[in-house]
């Protein structure tokens, strides 16, 4: 089956300058990249996606198709925002391809903008037609963890606005909700009454044990991450940037968010001062 998913009068980016007025910034964290041209089984078979093999048979494809059809919700409730999907070159095995390119090819081909929801067969949940979404959606193509994932996409987002965004709203699995709302936003010193987080995890007739996710939650990222919030010293974290940086990519973000070049370059472990950042608010 030949399936062809951008026509040329698909949304364009920038429509209406709809993505450069936006004031709310949304993120979507990557998990993986697409290995398969079968992308319409994208949300249901491990096979289109490159999962280690502890991932496999965890409900991988669910929970990432999910985290896409949530941050697509969220924006279509807010015409002021900004959606990124975040995520870099991460897999050596699988040529230069990115997560956040992944994320958006499958919201192409799924046909997502309009909040169809692929999990359900009740053919009277409401789309929106007059989705501007499209227009409004970018990809985030550096980062390695979930820490660049947040602080790398603000960046994104004041390249795409020529401003820092007002309000944050990530959407990733439950058992990261700590991790990014009081480690990540806090290191970055972003207050929380302008951050929300959506937690989606796929249900455990997938194979997705939530228990055994936040116990590797907790000692792989939780741990490491409270000690070194910058993940600039310690093993594990460092190892793991390495790992998924196969192809040496460099950010190019201190030379378009030069606000956030001290930030960009800060290791701590003490948190950089707040005078430091470019979105304290009086």
């Amino acid at each position: 089956m030949n399936l062809v998913w951008v026509h040329s009068d698909s949304q364009a980016f920038n429509e209406r300058s709809l993505a450069t007025q936006a004031t709310h910034l949304i993120i979507v964290a990557g998990h993986s990249v697409l290995i398969s041209g079968d992308i319409e089984d994208a949300a249901r078979d491990d096979s289109v996606w490159w999962l280690y093999d502890y991932q496999r048979n965890r409900g991988l494809p669910q929970a990432i198709v999910s985290h896409i059809q949530a941050g697509i919700k969220l924006a279509l409730e807010d015409e002021k925002s900004l959606l990124v999907f975040s995520g870099g070159e991460t897999r050596s095995q699988t040529g230069p391809e990115t997560e956040g390119g992944s994320y958006f090819r499958v919201a192409d081909a799924l046909q997502l903008w309009h909040g169809r929801d692929v999990f359900s067969n009740d053919e009277t949940i409401a789309t929106n037609e007059a989705s501007t979404v499209r227009a409004r959606t970018a990809t985030e193509e550096y980062a390695t963890d979930s820490f660049e994932n947040l602080l790398f996409s603000i960046c994104r987002f004041r390249e795409v606005t020529g401003t820092y965004p007002t309000k944050i709203s990530v959407v990733s699995f439950t058992f990261k909700q700590q991790r990014f709302e009081t480690l990540h936003a806090g290191a970055l010193q972003w207050a929380r009454n302008r951050f929300n987080y959506v937690g989606v995890d796929p249900p455990a007739s997938t194979g997705f044990n939530l228990e055994e996710s936040t116990e590797g939650e907790r000692k792989n990222s939780l741990v490491p991450f409270q000690t070194d919030p910058y993940g600039c010293h310690t093993d594990i974290l460092q190892q793991k940037r390495k790992e998924r940086n196969p192809y040496q990519r460099t950010a190019p973000y201190p030379l378009t968010c030069p606000e956030m070049k001290q930030l960009l370059s800060w290791c701590g472990p003490d948190l950089i001062p707040k005078s430091q950042v470019p979105w304290i608010m009086g």
